[in-house]
């Protein structure tokens, strides 16, 4: 029997990765789960809030001082209506911090976003939901950018 408790779904605010966020919601309703979102801060989305400790390591930002207002009021009616949830800001490289992430909270699913790039753009841009994939002891759900029509909750 398949018994998910924990589902981590990074996101980077984008509408892709909202279709991975609205999946995430659905599915952690159904069964059960708690899901915890993730934003990753890279060097090239880097906000101006973060923190360090006394010995000067990054220390994980509160989740209020990046949020977008849209997320942070999707995130807040979710939990009103019972969804067990959590966001993490974290800064690193997008597909380790994932995996570790995955690895240390022991999550049983990971829920994201996938832009469906092919051929040039694909090696030019890279694809971190590709690396997730490939690397990931766990499962893996990609979620397409027009997948969201497909969501039906109740």
């Amino acid at each position: 029997m398949i018994h998910l408790s924990k589902i981590l779904c990074p996101t980077d605010y984008s509408a892709t990765s909202d279709n991975a966020v609205c999946y995430a919601v659905e599915f952690a309703r159904k069964v059960g789960a708690h899901v915890r979102f993730i934003h990753i801060l890279t060097s090239g989305n880097t906000a101006e809030k973060i923190t360090t400790d006394q010995e000067g390591a990054v220390v994980p930002i509160e989740e209020d001082d990046v949020l977008p207002d849209s997320f942070s009021s999707i995130l807040m009616a979710e939990k009103k209506k019972g969804l067990n949830a959590d966001i993490r800001v974290l800064k690193g490289e997008a597909s380790k911090v994932i995996a570790e992430q995955a690895s240390s909270w022991g999550a049983d699913l990971i829920i994201m976003g996938s832009h469906g790039r092919s051929g040039l753009q694909r090696l030019i841009m890279g694809s971190v939901a590709e690396e997730v994939f490939r690397s990931s002891d766990i499962p893996v759900l990609l979620v397409k950018q027009d997948a969201a029509k497909k969501i039906v909750s109740d």
